[in-house]
């Protein structure tokens, strides 16, 4: 347990950095490229929210992407740990 939760705590360190560095290089090179690449990473959980909120108007082009990422990055942060937790565990029951 005590390695899932690190490794989950990795992913997420690791994803808000990438996002971070990505917001910040989208408006020091005044360009959407990077910025879209980050929410498009996010893009399913983001449908999902939409979908499941029923969201709209404002509060869809704001909330719905901002919780959506906030969502994504935890979600992948569990998948990536629980998938490098196995691993680990493997490798030394091997040995």
């Amino acid at each position: 347990m005590n390695q899932f939760l690190k490794y989950t705590a990795i992913f997420v360190g690791v994803q808000l950095l990438a996002c971070i560095a990505l917001w910040l290089s989208a408006i020091a090179l005044s360009s959407d490229v990077l910025f879209g690449m980050m929410i498009y990473f996010y893009w399913p959980l983001i449908l999902a929210l939409a979908a499941l909120s029923g969201a709209r108007g404002e509060s869809a082009m704001i909330a719905v992407p901002v919780y959506g990422a906030a969502l994504g990055i935890l979600t992948y942060a569990i998948i990536g740990g629980i998938i490098t937790s196995y691993i680990k565990r493997r490798r030394r029951t091997q040995r």
